[in-house]
């Protein structure tokens, strides 16, 4: 099942980039979101987003095998990072249909989180998940019934 390492390199990057632009892209419609007073649903959007996260480090995981976990922490850590550096200009391109409506709900509240707040859940939800399932991806070879020492 394992690849090349090139490939997994270039499918990381990719991933990368995915998972950024759906991350950007969920705190735009997060913001609009609370603007426009849709109670929880701003949950349901940063939920999809991690599922999204999920689903891209199951793919690097079920390409790479273990150097597949490394590379799903390393995309979740390029893809939180783009999105925290990216975090005012969401909030701006949110804001461009009535940015006077969104001064005045949000305020100071629009400035951006220390990077250790904004990405510490996503980093250890992926690299556990990533990690599981590398482990009971092997497990599943395991023959309990085989014959031992032999």
């Amino acid at each position: 099942m394992e690849r090349s390492l090139g490939s997994l390199v270039a499918l990381t990057v990719g991933c990368t980039f995915a998972a950024a632009l759906f991350g950007f892209g969920a705190q735009v419609y997060a913001w609009k979101s609370v603007y426009e007073g849709d109670v929880g649903r701003e949950q349901l959007i940063l939920l999809t987003r991690l599922l999204v996260f999920l689903a891209l480090a199951l793919v690097l995981v079920f390409r790479g095998g273990w150097r597949g976990v490394l590379a799903a922490l390393a995309m979740v850590v390029g893809a939180t990072l783009v999105e925290w550096y990216l975090f005012p200009f969401a909030h701006e391109w949110a804001a461009l249909s009535d940015p006077a409506g969104y001064e005045r709900e949000f305020g100071e509240q629009t400035s951006r989180p220390t990077y250790g707040q904004w990405a510490t859940y996503d980093i250890l939800g992926v690299g556990i998940s990533a990690a599981l399932a590398q482990g009971l991806r092997l497990m599943a070879h395991v023959d309990p019934r085989a014959p031992r020492g032999g």
